[in-house]
C-alpha cells in the first residue's frame, strides 16, 4: 500500500505538470518537454540497468549487516556513473536544441538537465536502497517531500509567467536534491569512510557481471518505449506529440498500478527464486498478472464511458484530436501490463542475454512498424506500431523465454 501510494504521488505529479504544460504553456514547449523527459528517463533506464537490477539481484542473498554495507558502497559508484551520463546528457541535449534551434537559451537548458539527471539518479538509487530493505513507507515519505517542493516550485513559476523549459528542468534537479539529502547523507556515513579501492573495483566487477547484458538491452528497451517521442516529432511535428502525451496523460493511474507493484515485485521474485520457492513464485505471477490486467481493462472502460464529460475540463480547446489516441493508448496499456509481469520476473531470473535480443528484434520490428504507419497514420500510427510490438513480446516471453529461464534454473541448481 505505500508503494501505491508512493507511485501515486509520482504519477500525479507527472499528470499535474502535464496539465499544466496543456493548459498554460504551448504545444511545442509540451512536446520540447516530453523529449527531454525521455532522455530523464533513459538515464535512469540506464542507471537501473547498470546498478540498481543487479544490486537487487546481489542483494537479496546476502546477509543483513553485508548487504547494508554493500549498498552503501555502491551508492558511490551510483554518483560517480549519475554524475558521468549528467555531463554527457547536459552536453547533448545544449549542442541539439542549439543546433536545431528549438530554445532562446541552450547553454541554460544544457546545465539545468544535467542538474536534474544527477539529482534524479541520487533520488533513484535512495529508492532502490530503501526497497531493497522494505522500507516503503520511508520512499513515500522521501517521495512527498519531492512532490511538494515540485508543486511550491512550480506554482511560484506560474505566478511569474515563466514557464521555459530550463526553468522546469532546474526546478526538478533542486527538488529532487532537496528530497533524497538526507538518505544520501545516510549512505555515505554507511560506507567504510577509508577508500579501499579493491573493494569498490571488486564490487563494480561483481555488478558489471550481471547488468553487462542489462545495460544493453535497457537502451534498446528504451529505444522500443520511447523512440515514438522522436519519430511522432519528426514526421508529424512536436506539436502533434503534444496531443499523444496529451491522450496519455487520463491513463496514468494504470501507471502508477504498474509501477507499485514492479518496486514490491523485483525484490519479492527476486527471493522467490533464491529460495526455491516454485509454487509460491508461480501462484504470485499469476495472481499478479489477473489483478493488474482486471485494473487496467477495468479502467479503460470506465474512461470510455466518461470521456465525453471530461474532454473540456481536462483538456480545452487546443486538444481536440486525443479522443482515438486515448483508446490507442487503453489498448497499448493492457497488453503492457500483462507483458510487463512477464519482463519483471525475467530480470528476476537474471535472463538479460535472452532479453538483449529479444529487445534486438522487437526495436527492429518496432522502426519497421513505425516508418510504415506513421507517415500514412500519424501519431495514430506511431502508437499502433508500439502496440504490435508489445503483443510480439507477450508471446515470446510466456511461450518461450520464461520456460525456457525455468529449465536453465533448474539445471543451475
Amino acid at each position: 500500500m505505500a508503494s501505491v501510494i508512493d507511485q501515486a504521488l509520482l504519477s500525479g505529479l507527472s499528470f499535474l505538470i502535464g496539465l499544466a504544460l496543456i493548459r498554460f504553456a504551448s504545444k511545442e514547449t509540451y512536446g520540447l518537454y516530453s523529449q527531454l523527459y525521455g532522455v530523464g528517463l533513459l538515464t535512469t533506464t540506464l542507471l537501473g540497468a547498470l546498478i540498481g537490477s543487479a544490486l537487487n539481484t546481489l542483494a537479496a542473498r546476502l546477509p543483513a549487516d553485508e548487504r547494508s554495507r554493500f549498498v552503501a558502497r555502491t551508492a558511490r559508484l551510483q554518483w560517480l556513473a549519475s554524475a558521468v551520463l549528467a555531463v554527457i546528457a547536459g552536453t547533448a541535449v545544449g549542442a541539439t536544441t542549439s543546433l536545431v534551434g528549438l530554445t532562446k537559451s541552450p547553454v541554460l537548458l544544457g546545465l539545468s538537465f544535467t542538474a536534474f539527471i544527477f539529482a534524479q539518479g541520487s533520488r533513484e538509487y535512495c529508492r532502490t536502497a530503501l526497497f531493497i530493505e522494505s522500507r516503503a513507507d520511508a520512499v513515500a515519505r522521501m517521495d512527498l517531500v519531492y512532490v511538494l517542493a515540485t508543486i511550491l516550485g512550480a506554482s511560484v513559476s506560474l505566478v511569474a509567467g515563466d514557464i521555459s523549459v530550463h526553468l522546469i528542468f532546474l526546478l526538478l534537479a533542486t527538488s529532487n536534491g532537496i528530497s533524497s539529502l538526507w538518505f544520501s547523507a545516510t549512505l555515505w556515513r554507511g560506507a567504510p569512510q577509508e577508500v579501499n579501492w579493491e573493494k569498490y573495483r571488486t564490487d563494480a566487477r561483481r555488478l558489471w557481471s550481471l547488468s553487462r547484458w542489462a545495460v544493453i538491452g535497457s537502451g534498446v528497451g528504451w529505444l522500443g518505449n520511447n523512440s515514438y517521442l522522436y519519430f511522432a516529432g519528426a514526421m508529424a511535428g512536436v506539436a502533434a506529440l503534444a496531443e499523444l502525451n496529451a491522450a496519455r496523460l487520463l491513463l496514468i493511474p494504470i501507471v502508477i498500478v504498474g509501477m507499485a507493484w514492479v518496486t514490491v515485485a523485483r525484490p519479492a521474485m527476486g527471493q522467490m527464486i533464491a529460495n526455491s520457492e516454485n509454487k509460491k513464485l508461480r501462484a504470485f505471477v499469476w495472481k499478479s498478472t489477473v489483478v493488474m490486467e482486471g485494473f487496467a481493462l477495468g479502467y479503460v472502460a470506465l474512461l470510455l464511458i466518461s470521456f465525453p464529460w471530461l474532454i473540456g475540463p481536462v483538456f480545452g480547446d487546443k486538444y481536440s484530436g486525443v479522443t482515438d489516441l486515448i483508446l490507442l493508448w487503453g489498448l497499448y496499456f493492457s497488453v503492457n501490463v500483462a507483458r510487463n509481469v512477464g519482463t519483471v520476473l525475467l530480470t528476476s531470473y537474471g535472463t538479460f542475454s535472452d532479453m538483449f535480443w529479444q529487445g534486438i528484434v522487437s526495436l527492429m520490428i518496432l522502426l519497421a512498424a513505425t516508418l510504415a504507419l506513421t507517415p500514412v497514420f500519424g501519431v495514430a500510427g506511431a502508437l499502433s506500431a508500439m502496440i504490435l510490438v508489445e503483443l510480439w513480446e507477450l508471446v515470446v516471453n510466456y511461450a518461450y523465454m520464461l520456460p525456457r529461464a525455468r529449465r536453465q534454473q533448474v539445471v543451475l541448481k
